[in-house]
Formats: C-alpha cells, sequence, structure tokens
C-alpha cells in the first residue's frame, strides 16, 4: 500500500479504526476522518507510534454536513 492514500472515515473505533491501523501498517498514508477532534487526534497519535508510519493524519468533519465534506475533500 505505500504510495497510496486511503482515507478512513470513523477511523477512531471500531472498525474504521482496525482498518486505518491496518493500512497504516502496510504503508499506506491515512486520512482519519471524523467529528470528534480529541478521539481523531488521540487515535491518530496511537497508531503512528503502534505503526511507525509518520503519514497517518486527522481532519475534522462531520459526513452529513456537506459543507464540511467540501472542506475536506479541498
Amino acid at each position: 500500500m505505500e504510495g497510496r492514500v486511503c482515507v478512513v472515515t470513523g477511523g477512531n473505533a471500531g472498525i474504521g479504526r482496525a482498518t486505518a491501523l491496518g493500512l497504516a501498517r502496510l504503508g499506506a498514508t491515512v486520512a482519519i476522518i471524523g467529528r470528534s477532534r480529541e478521539r481523531g487526534e488521540t487515535a491518530a497519535a496511537e497508531i503512528r507510534r503502534e505503526t511507525g508510519n509518520l503519514d497517518v493524519s486527522f481532519l475534522l468533519a462531520d459526513l452529513a454536513d456537506q459543507a464540511a465534506i467540501r472542506r475536506v475533500a479541498a
């Protein structure tokens, strides 16, 4: 997955977090999108620490809000 950029919604917990973790372990650049800045930043930091992959970030957005989606996509 090196050289790939993967966007994971709900990556701060549960299946989304497991997906983000697995992709990071495979060397992907991972962007986690979620509604809670605190939980998202914590999850991204933990995944970076667990995998050694520094290309894991968090983007704050509520995907039910079209303006937020446009902001993240820009």
